[in-house]
């Protein structure tokens, strides 16, 4: 749309004039308008690209980043490894110990439990010898029992046998007396008493022997009777005090039947059931 313009003083306006201020006021219209459509067009192509260039740029500036993530993860990824690589070492160097250890700790076990066995082994032994140990104490302690009853009886027999020679004493002091008529008789008489007297003699000095030596043995006792009564034996004999010896004498043994079955018992447990001979 154009605009009137009225010229200053009246009259019609001039042409040229209203053509030379028209193009004139296109001209600034034109040059307004493609001045804001430059400007406008200017901006989009600048947007677009500053954007393409910024776009590019991030992205370029991004993968460098990542790419410099990545080498830092890379070289913690070999720390890693190295660490892991070492404290696997390190696990299989201890892992051998404590295995090591294990075997030491069962061989010592193992060799505790043999001792263990030895000891039990050695206790049983100990425990066998207590008992056997305690069944000979037991054993022994019969046995003397047994010994002290004997003795008790060898007393007995020894108080008979002194008194039966207070009887043969007082027997020979009354033959001495009587003196009897008949010598036969008295020399009958005498050797047995003389018998007697060397019975008597020697198991007094058996007794006191034994008794000195070990009272509680009657095998020793009977030994050393037996040695006794056939020394006396013979030495009567040999000083013609008896021609044979008491227990060989049936008179004696009618006359003094309890020392004559003593004697007997007496060299049957020294000597056994073979009695001694005198020739």
């Amino acid at each position: 749309m154009r605009n009137n313009i009225t010229p200053l003083g009246g009259g019609d306006p001039d042409p040229w004039l209203l053509e030379q201020l028209a193009h004139s006021k296109g001209l600034d219209d034109g040059m307004r308008r493609g001045q804001e459509q430059g400007l406008l067009h200017g901006h989009e192509q600048g947007y677009r690209q500053g954007y393409a260039e910024g776009n590019t740029s991030g992205y370029n500036e991004a993968i460098d980043e990542a790419n410099a993530a990545i080498e830092r993860l890379q070289a913690q990824h070999v720390i890693y490894q190295q660490e892991v690589a070492e404290r696997y070492q390190a696990f299989e160097s201890e892992r051998d110990k404590l295995k090591l250890l294990a075997l030491n700790q069962v061989a010592q076990i193992r060799a505790l439990e043999e001792q263990l066995a030895q000891r039990d082994q050695s206790a049983l032994h100990s425990r066998t010898k207590i008992d056997n140990l305690l069944a000979i104490h037991q054993r022994l302690t019969q046995e003397g029992a047994t010994l002290q009853e004997q003795c008790s009886t060898l007393t007995q027999r020894i108080q008979s046998l002194l008194q039966e020679r207070s009887d043969l004493d007082e027997t020979v002091e009354n033959l001495t007396l009587a003196k009897s008529a008949n010598r036969l008789k008295y020399q009958e008489q005498l050797a047995l008493y003389n018998k007697t007297l060397t019975f008597v003699n020697s198991i007094l000095e058996s007794v006191k022997s034994t008794l000195e030596l070990n009272p509680e043995l009657e095998g020793s006792f009977s030994k050393l009777f037996a040695d006794e009564y056939k020394k006396s034996v013979d030495f009567r004999i040999l000083v013609d005090d008896i021609e044979t010896a008491p227990h060989e004498d049936k008179n004696f043994a009618l006359m003094l039947p309890q020392t004559h079955e003593f004697i007997h018992a007496m060299l049957k447990v020294a000597q056994g059931d073979e009695l001694p001979k005198n020739d």
